[in-house]
């Protein structure tokens, strides 16, 4: 038997803090562009159960009806896969198709462990709040002759807390004779073994939607094929692919030089995809960054669907060009060199600050 396992689609993500509102409505669109490539895979390769292990949708307050009518649609039209919905901390209070009879649309529960039962396969799951009490862990009773997976959306104890989701405590999953946990939340693609029976995992997104939650690289979902043993694969399926580049700058640099060193970086990069470059290292103080700038010359020659050019550089000073030099500058570096109260970080930016001013340059 074959099963997909999926999360964090996030259908109805306002993501407009960097796209503008037509990429942000058109970007909607592929995520669920995605989710039905996602149920036509799952189509021609007798997928009998898709798992949805949480966050389905972003929030109750920005849902929009046509795109939960479009996914209603979606699994409707595929009667012969069930569709094992499980919600997260983004989608807890959103009651999808609560009004419908989408018969292969089954829903987990808040109050207790549900089961869904397939051939010699038990599909657990159980949705959370903010905490996931320990007694829950004990009332989860396994059959040890069925292959058993448990589907919760949160986060292992070695990820940092966030977005009021539970903390899922693996320790207190070992040994349960559990196959496979599938798990939502983390929007990368994690797996690893528990104990000698089971493997934990996260599917991550099946698209990118943001640069700060770690959604770079493929996104996709989890293809499980069960025969007499548990064999798992994990399928790319995202529209666009969020890119993140790290270019290193050294020393005094030209426009023209910072720009040859990002191209070199991002050239080979799809024009449909994304890309974050994050320009790295110590540059002189006659450097000037100007990202801005860069982003556009990079846009207009490879016409990426958006671009972001940040910079993470460092000021590399050269104080003893400046120990003799009887100017305003000289003196002024000086001056920030001879404050003990602060570290040399500090020093530098606001040396940095100070030439640029000083040289009419800061705006």
């Amino acid at each position: 038997m074959r099963i997909i396992h999926c999360a964090d689609i996030h259908a109805d993500s306002k993501m407009e803090s960097h796209f503008s509102k037509e990429q942000a409505d058109e970007r909607r669109k592929e995520i669920v562009d995605s989710f039905a490539s996602m149920v036509q895979f799952a189509k021609k390769n007798n997928v009998r159960v898709i798992i949805i292990a949480g966050d389905l949708f972003d929030t109750k307050t920005s849902q929009q009806k046509s795109i939960k009518k479009r996914i209603s649609y979606i699994i409707s039209q595929n009667p012969e896969i069930d569709f094992l919905y499980l919600r997260g901390n983004h989608d807890e209070d959103v009651d999808f198709a609560m009004d419908e009879d989408i018969p292969n649309l089954k829903r987990f529960s808040k109050d207790k462990w549900i089961c869904y039962s397939y051939e010699n396969i038990n599909i657990y799951g159980h949705e959370f709040g903010k905490n996931i009490p320990v007694s829950s862990y004990s009332q989860l009773a396994l059959d040890s002759s069925k292959f058993n997976i448990v589907t919760l959306h949160g986060q292992i104890a070695e990820y940092e807390a966030k977005d009021g989701a539970p903390v899922i405590s693996l320790p207190h999953l070992t040994n349960k004779n559990i196959d496979y946990i599938a798990l939502g939340h983390i929007h990368d693609y994690k797996t690893e073994k528990l104990d000698s029976r089971c493997s934990w995992c996260y599917s991550g997104c099946l698209e990118g939607r943001d640069f700060s939650k770690g959604e770079f690289g493929e996104k996709g979902f989890v293809l499980l094929d069960i025969t007499d043993k548990l064999s798992t694969k994990f399928i790319p399926m995202s529209q666009r692919k969020i890119h993140e580049i790290y270019v290193n700058l050294n020393g005094t640099m030209s426009y023209n030089e910072i720009m040859t060193a990002i191209s070199r970086k991002v050239e080979s990069i799809p024009s449909k995809d994304i890309v974050q470059v994050n320009l790295v290292g110590k540059i002189s103080e006659e450097t000037e960054i100007e990202e801005d700038s860069y982003q556009d010359s990079l846009k207009s020659t490879y016409n990426f669907y958006f671009i972001r050019v940040k910079n993470n550089t460092k000021p590399k000073i050269d104080y003893a060009k400046y120990e003799r030099d009887i100017s305003l500058k000289g003196e002024f570096i000086r001056l920030v060199k001879s404050q003990n109260d602060l570290s040399d970080d500090e020093k530098s930016k606001i040396i940095i600050t100070g030439i640029k001013a000083l040289s009419g340059r800061l705006e």
